[in-house]
């Protein structure tokens, strides 16, 4: 969980009218399906070592970790990866988009919302053309993408910690979240999460120290 994915999810919450009847699907979403990410982050890391290393293969572009699929299951199975290449980054582009959108035009008080057509929120739209168009810039300027990331990581993980502790506070005052307070399982979960995020934060100094391993 980034900074910019409390806005995107709980300006989504607020769009499409969540009430307390959501409240299982989305746990289930971040227990279930943030482990799973993770793991399955962690196994292409790992094919990608067994593959690549041997033959000396840096990485350098996103196109390098599908060799070990290719060399596994043929075209058929690359043609598939690419597919979900496609999709990862594309939902993703769209997802930090709007995110930018709705913390611009919330922070500034414009009409926002994906589901308002742009004569209703011009302003809105306009902000996630802009962001859009300056990713896709930056990455036409022919600059290191996996530079970028790991930059992007090192600046989010200051202030994830920050965010993580304005979440817990009101996720715990039972005067505001009455019945829905979290218990004592939840706040272990978030405390390993916390710690995750000092790690990170700890890991991503290491990387400006050593210039990412360069």
């Amino acid at each position: 969980m980034t900074p910019y994915e409390v806005f995107f999810f709980s300006s989504g919450a607020v769009e499409e009218g969540w009430t307390t009847k959501d409240l299982s699907e989305s746990r289930a979403n971040v227990l279930v399906g943030f482990p799973l990410g993770g793991w399955l982050s962690l196994a292409i890391a790992g094919c990608a070592a067994v593959v690549l290393l041997p033959e000396l293969i840096g990485v350098t572009a996103l196109s390098q970790v599908m060799l070990p699929v290719a060399m596994a299951g043929g075209k058929l199975l690359l043609a598939f990866i690419i597919l979900g290449v496609v999709a990862a980054t594309s939902g993703a582009a769209l997802e930090t988009t709007l995110s930018a959108g709705y913390t611009i035009a919330q922070f500034l008080g414009w009409p926002w919302g994906k589901f308002r057509p742009p004569a209703q929120a011009a302003r809105f739209h306009l902000v996630m053309m802009i962001c859009l168009v300056l990713g896709v810039g930056t990455l036409l300027t022919g600059v290191d993408p996996i530079q970028v990331t790991e930059l992007s990581v090192v600046f989010s993980a200051v202030a994830l910690p920050l965010t993580y502790l304005l979440i817990l506070i009101v996720a715990n005052d039972s005067q505001y979240m009455g019945e829905h307070v979290n218990g004592r399982a939840l706040n272990g979960i978030s405390r390993l999460l916390g710690d995750h995020s000092c790690c990170r934060a700890r890991c991503n100094s290491l990387m400006i120290i050593t210039g990412a391993g360069q």
